[in-house]
């Protein structure tokens, strides 16, 4: 009976294959956000050898959204919210290159201390399966949690008055407080910039010592206010086709 595989043995010549690194097995990522940094940091290498550099010596990948759609067999606008979460973890950084020409993605590889602020985000975001009833308890939980990134207590404290038990962590800084429900809503009403407002007030309440009630009132209320003044976050859509 013949067989569609074989045994590996020394002699076996490897599969064609990604470049997978390590630290995606346990970031804060989604899955379709992982498989597409592999896919852009193998375009990378194929960049290098191709002498894709800008002014600085940068590498830089060009990969129409279409394409890349099909590549990691998505939707166009799954793929985008993927870039959107890579862009927002500090992983890509897409520039426009203007006048019709297509924009350039720059595919960063983390050091040591941002793979360990990747790999804290997801222990922060990570839940039990019931969240005790005494709020002092649960504030302890999420202080714990929160420790690697240097919060201090009284700031913590400020950020935990009123916040639901069943809230997510999210932000560069674990600072920033959303129900699921909160979280469907920012992402039907600004979805391709949703991410972009929340690592924008994480970093503001950080650097500034600020807190907030309610995040997500906070996120409407600036995405309000740029919109009216005609500015905001980098709104990155495009239509089907074109590069991302």
């Amino acid at each position: 009976m013949n067989t569609i595989a074989d045994y590996m043995t020394a002699d076996t010549k490897p599969l064609p294959y990604l470049p997978y690194p390590r630290f995606l097995l346990g970031a804060e990522l989604t899955q379709t956000a992982k498989v597409l940094y592999a896919v852009l940091l193998d375009r990378s290498n194929l960049s290098r050898t191709n002498g894709w550099t800008d002014e600085d010596g940068n590498i830089f990948v060009v990969f129409p959204l279409n394409k890349l759609a099909d590549m990691v067999d998505k939707g166009p606008s799954t793929v985008k919210n993927a870039l959107n979460e890579l862009e927002a973890a500090g992983l890509i950084e897409r520039r426009r290159c203007g006048n019709g020409m297509p924009n350039r993605i720059y595919v960063k590889q983390p050091d040591g201390q941002e793979i360990d602020r990747l790999m804290d985000r997801k222990l922060a975001a990570r839940q039990p399966g019931s969240w005790p009833s005494d709020s002092q308890k649960t504030g302890r939980q999420i202080a714990r949690k929160l420790a690697p990134n240097k919060i201090s207590n009284s700031n913590l404290k400020n950020n935990l008055s009123g916040v639901s038990e069943s809230a997510r962590i999210f932000g560069r800084y674990g600072n920033v407080f959303l129900t699921e429900a909160e979280i469907a809503e920012l992402q039907a009403d600004f979805p391709t910039v949703w991410q972009e407002y929340i690592e924008r007030l994480s970093e503001y309440m950080t650097s500034t010592g600020k807190t907030y009630k309610s995040h997500a009132a906070t996120i409407r209320r600036w995405a309000k206010e740029d919109k009216r003044k005609g500015k905001g976050v980098a709104d990155y859509s495009c239509k089907e086709g074109e590069s991302l």
